[in-house]
């Protein structure tokens, strides 16, 4: 089999003129921290997403972490999060001195398995002070369900839809659902200003709280302060808040992505639609979710399961590796990671544990033609047919 020269990595960022242009005129303008451009990024997303309120972040770990602390999440209190995430999800309540529980996920759609949420419910009670499922790659999580929990049981809902930018449930852009939503905007996400993040919310003043602990405990950012037009800079901390902005080069990114949108998600969809119909007949490995009665999109990463037990999934990546392909996993449970392993060493979660040795991300991005996504599939057709992936060896 003929290797390709260039690396196809697990993706890479879709950048045009009009970002570069964007950028060019926040650096020409004299002012590149938090300013004019976050302020339109925080404004155009809030109304992609249909809320009231839109607060740009340095990341969705800070947006994570600041919706949660505004939330009273402290010493004592248990938080729900689903094991098949980023590490962020669990880690942010860790910090804030409370304790995850963590819950097994549905086998199919990788999101969170709602009966552990009552379960947990059950035990702990009113111990439980928030819940954060994940939008998997994007697709809904079962928000009827875990609505109808949180509302029985008042425990706010905080979504971690950082693969969820394009993503809507019924009809209804993901963004207006829980008490908040996290989004991010990390170089391989569907929209990306190279690093950052987002909270929406319908809350006023859960927006309130956001934009104050995330910008030093101030009532007014640095453009409020200093800008010709709001020039107040006596102002003085009412919380002991953190630094967690966004700046206007990254913003301007995010603009231009965002007028980009529809041509993001429609080649985004595009390919997920070419790579199911490469594999729908393979019965050695199963497909992703791509969307439900309710929900949709499952297309920021495309992680298949690999089916055949006779497959090592690690030498798989190998040997994908020596024939330039990148690929990573989506997600490494986080109850099994060391320091998680270590301190909560009796939880067993038996579909998360099956999977974690048989889920794969290939390469997706908006980059990549039709072309890129059938070599993927060429590849894997060669190694799995010459055994090369395989734990038996055959002589």
């Amino acid at each position: 089999m003929k290797i390709r020269e260039n690396f196809l990595s697990i993706a890479v960022p879709d950048i045009s003129e009009e970002e570069r242009k964007e950028a060019a005129e926040a650096l020409d303008s004299g002012w590149i921290s938090v300013g004019p451009k976050v302020k339109e990024f925080e404004k155009q997303f809030a109304e992609y997403h249909e809320v009231k309120h839109a607060i740009a972040m340095s990341s969705c770990t800070t947006a994570l972490f600041i919706a949660a602390k505004v939330l009273g999440i402290t010493k004592g209190d248990y938080v729900i999060v689903p094991t098949i995430t980023w590490q962020s999800t669990a880690n942010i309540v860790e910090q804030l001195d409370a304790t995850p529980l963590f819950c097994d996920v549905e086998a199919d759609e990788l999101n969170i398995n709602t009966e552990y949420i009552e379960d947990y419910i059950k035990e702990y009670g009113d111990k439980v002070k928030a819940i954060i499922p994940v939008h998997h790659s994007g697709l809904p999580a079962d928000i009827d369900e875990i609505t109808k929990i949180s509302e029985m049981h008042n425990i706010p809902v905080i979504y971690d839809a950082a693969h969820a930018v394009f993503s809507s449930y019924k009809n209804k852009m993901i963004g207006q659902y829980g008490a908040m939503s996290a989004f991010s905007f990390y170089a391989t996400k569907n929209i990306t200003t190279g690093d950052g993040g987002m909270i929406t919310t319908n809350d006023d003043n859960l927006a309130e709280q956001c934009r104050l602990w995330s910008y030093h405990g101030l009532p007014k950012d640095s453009w409020k302060r200093y800008s010709a037009e709001n020039a107040s800079p006596h102002v003085q901390s009412i919380v002991p808040g953190y630094k967690f902005n966004l700046t206007d080069i990254q913003a301007a990114l995010g603009i231009a992505q965002l007028k980009r949108k529809e041509d993001l998600l429609s080649k985004r969809n595009f390919l997920v639609e070419n790579y199911n119909k490469f594999f729908k007949n393979y019965d050695w490995l199963d497909t992703p979710v791509f969307e439900t009665r309710h929900g949709k999109w499952g297309n920021h990463v495309y992680v298949i399961k690999i089916l055949d037990e006779d497959i090592d999934r690690d030498k798989l990546m190998q040997e994908l590796r020596k024939m330039n392909i990148g690929t990573n996993l989506h997600f490494y449970p986080v109850h099994k990671n060391l320091y998680y392993e270590k301190k909560y060493p009796d939880i067993n979660l038996p579909v998360s544990e099956w999977l974690m040795d048989k889920i794969l991300t290939l390469p997706l991005c908006t980059k990549y033609s039709v072309s890129d996504l059938e070599y993927v599939r060429d590849c894997l057709d060669y190694i799995y047919e010459n055994r090369l992936a395989n734990k038996t060896v055959y002589i």
